[in-house]
């Protein structure tokens, strides 16, 4: 799962502490430091948190988030993010560090609506809608064109990603499962192209935990953990689509009945949102990007941040990368988003 912080499995919160060394008096006292930040707030400990954070739910509209030192928020690229994606994203401030512990305090406004991985989980007739699933593409789709047209306003260097694809994709080519590496190997000598297009603030982790919905509306509200955002090659962060249009199982990766024609859809509203992809050879190393972000951010295993190893099929916790690198890399979808997509009748 590479350069991304955590996977969309959620951890009990006593893992988290337990990971980072911190004590049961450590929790009691992060709980108190937000009960006396907001007197008669009502707060909630999420009975599950993300890999790297521990989160505090405060009234309706604050949110508050302990960081280990090693996974500090780097708040030139959140404020970025911030100017770049507007109401997309959470206005996110650094309010201090607790003495014992050494966790660092965040403090951000909270996106309205729902992750849509919980909206999956609780919604299910909603959820497996086409209609419901089609609002959502196209809203993604008007996301992504959002930074594209703000990649001027974006003044970041680049950061671990950006300036390693090369060197990751060296060692991508050489360990990944056989089956992957004749792309990755293509992908490769088409890196002067991919580098050559405009470079966008790319979310780095967009998984459904991250995706932010209207519950009754179901359109985009944003998406939260820009920690690992950072400027790439427009179309790296296309995987994300691929987990609107299906979801991970034991037995694989499985697509919603309609995703070809909710893919489509995506690509038409894209192309409307930024003429520029009409022209051919844009187009076609925009997809080359995305298929470079699919090995970069599935193809890398996460390794408590090490991020240095290929994943391997001989290794259980490997075992829904591989599966998402199957479906993703799967000849019939990247022959969806390699013909110019057609308007259809269900529009």
């Amino acid at each position: 799962m590479s350069v991304k912080q955590a996977t969309d499995l959620p951890t009990p919160v006593g893992d988290f502490y337990m990971r980072n060394g911190l004590s049961q008096g450590d929790q009691l006292i992060c709980y108190e430091f937000v009960k006396n930040a907001f007197p008669g707030k009502n707060i909630e400990e999420p009975a599950c948190q993300g890999y790297c954070s521990l989160t505090f739910l405060v009234g309706d509209d604050i949110v508050v988030q302990f960081r280990p030192v090693k996974y500090r928020l780097n708040l030139m690229t959140t404020h970025a993010a911030r100017e770049v994606y507007g109401m997309f994203c959470p206005r996110i401030a650094y309010v201090t560090s607790l003495p014992k512990s050494g966790l660092l305090v965040y403090s951000m406004n909270r996106l309205p609506g729902v992750s849509y991985k919980d909206f999956r989980a609780s919604n299910t007739s909603l959820a497996i809608s086409t209609e419901t699933r089609a609002v959502l593409c196209k809203d993604f789709a008007a996301f992504l064109a959002v930074g594209w047209h703000r990649k001027d306003c974006m003044s970041l260097l680049r950061g671990v990603v950006g300036l390693s694809m090369l060197s990751r994709l060296e060692l991508l080519c050489k360990d990944l499962p056989n089956r992957f590496q004749p792309l990755a190997k293509r992908i490769r000598k088409d890196m002067q192209f991919i580098e050559s297009i405009p470079w966008v603030l790319t979310h780095g982790d967009i998984i459904p935990s991250n995706i932010i919905i209207d519950p009754l509306t179901h359109h985009l509200a944003g998406l939260v953990d820009w920690a690992e955002a950072e400027p790439l090659p427009f179309g790296t962060c296309f995987y994300g689509l691929e987990e609107i249009l299906g979801e991970i199982t034991p037995t694989g990766f499985h697509y919603h009945a309609d995703a070809s024609y909710l893919r489509r859809l995506f690509w038409i509203e894209l192309i409307t949102l930024i003429p520029e992809l009409k022209q051919d050879e844009l187009m076609r190393t925009v997809k080359i990007s995305r298929d470079l972000g699919v090995l970069l951010w599935h193809g890398i295993a996460w390794d408590d941040g090490a991020i240095n190893r290929v994943v391997m099929e001989e290794r259980d916790e490997d075992a829904d990368e591989i599966k998402r690198l199957d479906a993703f890399l799967d000849t019939d979808v990247r022959d969806g988003i390699t013909t110019e997509p057609k308007h259809s009748s269900r529009l």
